[in-house]
């Protein structure tokens, strides 16, 4: 099937086809790319670590690009974003399409079009593999985007994938550069799998005739970050590998929703004036160096007994719009992947997603991943999950 493009003429969605491609809109117009590569399948195999090599088969060369794009942060404002459009060379067949949300990183440059580290690598090997248009969105304020990154913020995340596959769909269509098939697939780990969930949730909700999701993959994301244990190491005296995951989210919950006047009404001196100092898109993963293993001691007690007894409390509130779980349905066939051992995104956040979508008729297995703690989880997680798709992918012949 190939994607029906809206022209002007169109009076009504309704009188389009179900299917139809309906968004004529300036989001996802590409305004720069930055760079345009060309990877035979020989190159993309190179490219990948020894010890993937064996799970990985190229089927098609393929085509890099990153891009700068518009996109729509929060409060409705068209702003600059970035990513990567990877697009398999082939005359033959109809291509479904991928986006791949990136775990968490807090300097901007670490962004995948800008490192091109092994999540960037991994999905070149995808896209050849299975023959995917490949989408790798930085997030919104992350690699050459505007603004400040809000960490896990919904729809922020959201907007970021759904624009790029805009981009992606505006690419090859007037590059001539490929033909779609209809199947979209998303998958992502850690923060990337709150942002897939994100994405799911909000394509869904809004744009369910301009995106007709085939399955996704949420991997080891925070999706129940407010109700959850995840939530309680801010509050209870609990040990931590990453400490700047608190900094990062109040940063987050400060800038959107402006609960709390200042830092200082949140957290003791110095973190107060380290917080904001840090974690501006500037720093990389060494300021956890800044802050205590014991993240709730970072937290004024007054305000850290508060939050803990009041089950209303504004900070509680705002943390909930983080939650994806609420007021929705999934329809798309979804797999979360998840280790129990994981010591940074707990397990239970995948057992209450699941939970609760089951018990609302949705299409939802969990798959226990093991013992293996969050960074060791990840390789096996998104290789499930691209063998998964794999067995979903349709290349049909162009006749």
């Amino acid at each position: 099937m190939m994607v029906v493009w809206a022209v002007a003429a169109c009076k009504k969605e309704d009188a389009l086809p179900e299917d139809a491609y309906v968004y004529t809109g300036p989001l996802g117009d590409i305004t720069k790319i930055i760079s345009e590569e060309r990877l035979t399948k020989a190159q993309v195999l190179e490219l990948i670590p020894a010890e993937l090599r064996t799970f990985t088969s190229p089927r098609f060369d393929i085509r890099v690009f990153v891009v700068e794009y518009k996109a729509e942060n929060k409060d409705g404002q068209v702003v600059k974003a970035s990513g990567v459009i990877v697009v398999p060379e082939t005359d033959s067949f109809a291509l479904p399409m991928s986006s791949y949300q990136h775990g968490t990183i807090l300097k901007r440059t670490d962004a995948p079009s800008i490192s091109k580290g092994l999540e960037y690598v991994v999905n070149l090997a995808i896209a050849s593999n299975a023959g995917m248009v490949g989408c790798l969105p930085d997030y919104l304020g992350l690699g050459t985007g505007e603004g400040l990154h809000l960490y896990l913020h919904p729809r922020e995340q959201a907007n970021s994938v759904r624009d790029l596959m805009r981009a992606a769909r505006k690419l090859v269509k007037e590059e001539q550069l490929a033909t779609l098939n209809g199947q979209i697939f998303l998958f992502g780990y850690s923060q990337g799998g709150h942002a897939t969930m994100a994405a799911q949730r909000q394509l869904e909700l809004e744009n369910p005739k301009e995106f007709k999701l085939t399955a996704t993959a949420p991997m080891a994301g925070p999706y129940a970050l407010s109700r959850t244990s995840q939530f309680n190491i801010a509050l209870d005296s609990v040990y931590y590998p990453n400490p700047f995951y608190l900094p990062y989210l109040a940063v987050s919950i400060f800038n959107a929703y402006g609960v709390y006047g200042s830092y200082s009404d949140m957290f003791k001196h110095p973190y107060d004036s380290i917080i904001p100092a840090v974690i501006n898109g500037n720093y990389g993963y060494e300021v956890n160096n800044k802050f205590p293993k014991y993240v709730s001691t970072m937290l004024v007690d007054s305000v850290r007994l508060a939050i803990k007894n009041n089950p209303n409390h504004p900070v509680r509130l705002a943390a909930r719009e983080y939650d994806l779980v609420d007021n929705w349905t999934p329809r798309t066939p979804m797999k979360l992947y998840h280790c129990t051992g994981d010591d940074n995104v707990y397990y239970d956040n995948a057992v209450y997603a699941d939970s609760a979508f089951r018990s609302r008729g949705a299409d939802v297995e969990l798959l226990d991943m093991g013992t293996a703690n969050h960074q060791d989880c990840a390789p096996s997680s998104i290789l499930f999950a691209s063998l998964w798709f794999i067995d979903l992918v349709e290349l049909k012949p162009i006749k």
